[in-house]
């Protein structure tokens, strides 16, 4: 990535950090349970089995809802790992084990790396649906995440496995809160994944 587009990026990523700091729990709560209605009500969260989530931290559309929904309808679910540069999606068998999961250093929920689980894409079926997060979203469905790269990186890991297993390429649905969603066209490069819709309020 060259160092202008780089920079535009922080620059906007740190302003939408901003605006979303500013944004109250209720308020969050409010939308969330919007976003959340419409993707439990989609027919690609309804027919898929196996789905990754992420799990949310402020400032994003809250998923507690969304893996404790997976949990009760017996779908697997799976919710991120990250190890350095990289990101696995690891299965929680329960919400008392979701519960259970100790805070990384983003005091979000993350199972931790010594205990053993099942791994999307070391299974028989792969993923169906990736459920992905966002720091802003445009009009035309470009997403800017935080900076890391690891949707982009996995996605590509993802697809690849199902390919690999026969399976079709996994859905992806991204999800934002009102003020995620800016009317200027997002700076993106080469390396840029876009989800295949984004839902908010």
């Amino acid at each position: 990535m060259n160092p202008a587009l780089r920079a535009l990026k922080n620059t906007i990523r740190k302003d939408m950090r901003h605006k979303l700091a500013a944004l109250s729990p209720e308020e969050i709560k409010q939308q969330s349970a919007v976003v959340t209605e419409k993707l439990l009500s989609m027919p690609v969260f309804e027919t898929s089995q196996n789905i990754s989530v992420y799990i949310s931290m402020h400032g994003e559309v809250c998923t507690q809802e969304i893996i404790k929904t997976l949990l009760e309808r017996q779908k697997n679910c799976y919710v991120p790992r990250c190890k350095g540069p990289l990101m696995d999606m690891v299965k929680i068998e329960s919400w008392d084990d979701y519960l259970s999961l100790p805070k990384n250093s983003w005091n979000i929920p993350e199972p931790t790396q010594d205990y053993p689980r099942e791994n999307a894409l070391e299974s028989l079926h792969g993923l169906d649906l990736i459920v992905m997060p966002g720091l802003a979203f445009d009009r035309t469905g470009t997403r800017l995440g935080h900076g890391r790269g690891y949707y982009d990186t996995y996605l590509i890991k993802a697809n690849e496995y199902n390919k690999s297993i026969g399976r079709p390429p996994v859905a992806t649905v991204a999800l934002a809160l009102t003020e995620q969603i800016v009317d200027i066209p997002l700076p993106r490069c080469e390396t840029d994944i876009n989800p295949e819709q984004i839902l908010h309020p």
